[in-house]
């Protein structure tokens, strides 16, 4: 079995639904500490007046103790954020993107429901898109699974012991902060260490010349079809190993 784990992220960029599309069990990782600078709660679509620049979509967060862990941080409810949010997706109206109309009734179909966590909107979020793209989407919350926490002496031992746990043959993750993985750990436990890097290859994005890359999936999706956007997920990644990342930077 291939797994993936990740922190659940607002409309995420392309990558994390090949990870999703990619492993046949994906974890919401809501047992460490929430951080308000990540991509809990925000995310990125373009901005309407410079062609070059994007704009923040973002969920906003009730107050919470410092430490908080993500399954805990819940939604603030004051004021209207979910009509400012679809406010801000009209630009993609202006730009006559193709498909503005279906992304939007999906966003107000999310929205129409009521969320007590961010984790919740997160995981319904996602649902969602997976089913408009037509991912299978297998997935398990951290918080839920009786994994040993006593083994945990680094960050990365994190992922290995849930893998453990679920028996994955397979772990795999984006190559951002790779070294945090100890790869003769997973390798004792007859366990592969795999590293999905999105290519964030150009799609056009209205006339604007310039492309855009890494941006919220909605982006994808409001100039691509789902079977567009499939095509493009499926094919525009590689699935690397440790040395192949590091081979990398060295020529960098």
């Amino acid at each position: 079995m291939k797994l993936a784990i990740m922190q659940p992220y607002f409309f995420p960029y392309i990558g994390y639904f090949q990870l999703i599309a990619n492993t046949d069990q994906f974890v919401f990782f809501d047992i460490v500490q929430y951080n308000k600078r990540s991509w809990m709660n925000r995310n990125r679509i373009l901005h309407p007046n410079k062609p070059d620049d994007f704009q923040y979509i973002s969920v906003p967060i009730a107050k919470h103790n410092k430490g908080s862990l993500i399954k805990d941080v819940n939604i603030s409810h004051d004021g209207k954020w979910q009509d400012k949010i679809l406010g801000q997706l009209m630009v993609y109206k202006k730009l006559k993107a193709p498909f503005y109309n279906e992304v939007n009734q999906i966003v107000k179909e999310i929205f129409s429901k009521e969320y007590s966590t961010l984790l919740d909107l997160s995981i319904e979020s996602t649902r969602t898109i997976c089913d408009y793209i037509g991912i299978d989407f297998n997935y398990e919350i951290a918080s839920r699974i009786s994994f040993d926490k006593g083994s945990i002496s680094q960050p990365g031992d994190w992922a290995l012991e849930i893998s453990k746990y679920k028996k994955a043959s397979e772990y795999i993750n984006p190559p951002g902060g790779y070294d945090i993985f100890e790869e003769n750990k997973f390798l004792e436990n007859n366990i592969k260490l795999s590293f999905l890097k999105s290519n964030l290859s150009p799609y056009k994005q209205s006339w604007r010349k310039n492309f855009n890359p890494g941006l919220s999936i909605l982006d994808l999706l409001m100039f691509n079809s789902p079977e567009e956007s499939w095509q493009i997920m499926n094919n525009d990644f590689a699935v690397i190993d440790v040395k192949n990342i590091i081979s990398t930077e060295v020529l960098q």
